[in-house]
């Protein structure tokens, strides 16, 4: 895989995760992809542009993000 982010997240099973449960999954994954999270291992498993280009194929292919993963205009 070019960008390391679960094909699981397309799946049936999570559309079908309660909402409390999709919101903690979306609020760790952002955390990650966004840079909040300074732990090593995130850094040496995925650079920026990774973490940038993931958050942009989730933008166009993943309906019903959090509006925090809307990229912001001004």
């Amino acid at each position: 895989m070019r960008y390391p982010c679960s094909y699981l997240i397309y799946s049936p099973m999570f559309d079908a995760l309660p909402p409390s449960m999709k919101s903690l999954i979306y609020e760790r994954l952002w955390q990650v992809l966004s840079g909040a999270e300074r732990d090593a291992r995130y850094r040496a498993a995925l650079t920026l542009a990774d973490r940038q280009a993931i958050v942009e194929i989730l933008r166009d292919t993943k309906p019903g993000l959090p509006s925090y993963f809307k990229p912001v205009t001004r």
